[in-house]
Parts: structure tokens; C-alpha cells; sequence
């Protein structure tokens, strides 16, 4: 099948590394404007996945398309910012000093011109190159309102190192939207926040999330979600994929056909794979969930809103 029509396209797709095989024959197949849950308990692999759909590793085995291209012959300085991650492996990256305003308007993408070239030249977009970066008031206007449109605009002129985790959490997200990336992923979205800005980050993602055009700069962007809590899914995300361990019939096929693996059994759990793709109401079922956690599990959807507990 072309792979130009999906933001995400993995078949049988396999990571391992220090002697353990952490993701094995994912298949997933994301297209171009659809907005994704990724659900899965902690350790499944979910951080090894989305590392490699924003260019930060690459699988071992099968085959990984992003935006119609293989990973490595994406340019992470030139296409990078068609994919734009929020997460605390990206928050770890920020400098300590920085202003947060600072680092919401650098995830603009750069329009630069060659020193040597002047006014004159062709306008080009860089990413991750701050060289003759053109920094102007509209950048931080829109930068700004991001902020107040997640309730942290009294962060501006501050420094990241002073944040609360909810705050710097808050900073990234606004830091994805400034983007405007055509694939946008939020890694657990509301990691660290009470139950106020658990529901502001909910609310305005679910604006993304139902196409509200000015929920972002542009329309039309590919979203996907991380979490293991059901209660932080927006309203306006209607694809799921389930992760969970890999049966182990399965998994010994995987590794038959694969004989360049290497993963011996050195008491390492299943790895992870997807094992659902499809609409929240058929993935979101006691079944599914009781089965992924290992007891019984009740799950609610009400007034677009989703919660699970202990049955």
C-alpha cells in the first residue's frame, strides 16, 4: 500500500536493544489528519514507539514511513519541524536559564536568509538551526496567547528551572502548537497537573482534537496522543491503538522469522506490540482493559468523557 496518504505508517515494525527486545511486529497505520490515542500500561514500549515516529531512534526490523518518508532519509534540521513531540525527554532538553516564552517562539518554524545573500534571497525553513533566526512581534503574540490559552502566560520572563512539572508540561504543549507541525505528538499530556490543569489541557486538546481551526495555526495535522490514564482523553479523538505484551506463541514465530534478532530469554517480559487498532467504544471494553492489566476492570464513558477503575 503507498504510504504517502499516512502520517504513520509501521509494518512489522521491532526494536531491541541491551539484550532485551522491547517492541516487536508493530503495525500501525496512521493517515494523514486522523487523531490517535496511543493507550498502554507503563513499560509497554509506548516511549520507544513515539522516539522513533519523532526521529529520535530507529527500528531494528520492518518497515517505519513517516509523512511518506523513511526516517532516514528525513532531514531532522530541514523536515524536522513537520514533527513536533511534547514530552519530558524533550523538557529535559531545554535549557535551565530559558524563558519559556523563548521556548514556545523558537518551535516556530525559521524562516532564515544566508548571511551573504541579503534581503534578496529566497526565504527557506530550518528547524533546529538558530542561524540568522528572524524573530519578529508576531511570533511572540501568538506565542503569548498560547499561554493564556493554558493558563501560564505569568510564566512568561521566568526560567524552565524554576517551573513546577505541571507548568513546564503546559510549556511544551504550547511549544507543539507553535509548531505547526503536520504530525504533533503529546506524551502524556497532563503529567504533573492537579485536577484544573488536567481538565484545561483536556479541553483545549479536545478543541484540536475536533478540528476547532483555532486550536492551532492550521487544520488538517495529524495527532497523537500517549497516555495509561483513560480520564485525559479528549473529546474529538475517535482512533485507538492498544498496546500490550506480545503472546508468546506469537512471539516465537516473530523471532523464527527474524532469526537476526537478538533476544535471548533472559527472563525478560514480552515485548510490546499493538495488539488493537479501531474506534475508542470496540478498544475502551472491560474485556480489552481487564486482560491488558491483569484484573477486572470497569470501564465508563459518559458526557464524552472516559474512566476506568477496579471492578
Amino acid at each position: 500500500m503507498p504510504t504517502a496518504d499516512f502520517a504513520v505508517y509501521a509494518d512489522s515494525v521491532g526494536f531491541w536493544r541491551d539484550r532485551r527486545l522491547i517492541l516487536a511486529d508493530v503495525n500501525l497505520h496512521i493517515r494523514r489528519g486522523e487523531k490517535w490515542i496511543l493507550f498502554g500500561p507503563n513499560g509497554i514500549g509506548k516511549s520507544t514507539l513515539i522516539a522513533m515516529m519523532s526521529l529520535r531512534q530507529f527500528p531494528n526490523v520492518g518497515r517505519l514511513s513517516l509523512l511518506g518518508h523513511k526516517p532516514g532519509g528525513i532531514d531532522k534540521f530541514s523536515s524536522g519541524h513537520r514533527i513536533a513531540l511534547a514530552s519530558s525527554a524533550v523538557g529535559r532538553e531545554v535549557a535551565p536559564p530559558a524563558d519559556p516564552l523563548d521556548v514556545i517562539v523558537d518551535a516556530a518554524p525559521i524562516r532564515a536568509v544566508p548571511e551573504d545573500q541579503g534581503d534578496s534571497a529566497d526565504v527557506v525553513e530550518l528547524s533546529a538551526r538558530r542561524g540568522n533566526r528572524r524573530r519578529d512581534g508576531a511570533e511572540y503574540e501568538r506565542a503569548y496567547a498560547l499561554m493564556e490559552r493554558f493558563g501560564i502566560e505569568y510564566l512568561a520572563g521566568k526560567r524552565m528551572a524554576g517551573l513546577s512539572e505541571g507548568e513546564r508540561t503546559r510549556v511544551l504543549i504550547c511549544r507543539n502548537l507553535m509548531s505547526d507541525a503536520d504530525l504533533m505528538i503529546f506524551d502524556e499530556p497532563t503529567t504533573g497537573m492537579d485536577l484544573g490543569g488536567r481538565e484545561l489541557v483536556v479541553r483545549e486538546l479536545g478543541r484540536l482534537g475536533e478540528g476547532d481551526a483555532t486550536a492551532a495555526a492550521g487544520d488538517g495535522q495529524t495527532v497523537i496522543l500517549v497516555t495509561h490514564q483513560l480520564e485525559e482523553i479528549p473529546a474529538g479523538f475517535d482512533h485507538l491503538a492498544l498496546m500490550g505484551h506480545m503472546p508468546e506463541e506469537r512471539y516465537r514465530e516473530y523471532l523464527a522469522a527474524h532469526p537476526n534478532i537478538y533476544a535471548p530469554d533472559l527472563g525478560n517480559p514480552m515485548p510490546g506490540t499493538v495488539t488493537y487498532t479501531g474506534g475508542l467504544e470496540d478498544g475502551f471494553t472491560a474485556e480489552h482493559l481487564s486482560e491488558m492489566f491483569g484484573f477486572p476492570i470497569a470501564v465508563r464513558h459518559r458526557d464524552g468523557r472516559w474512566s476506568a477503575f477496579r471492578a
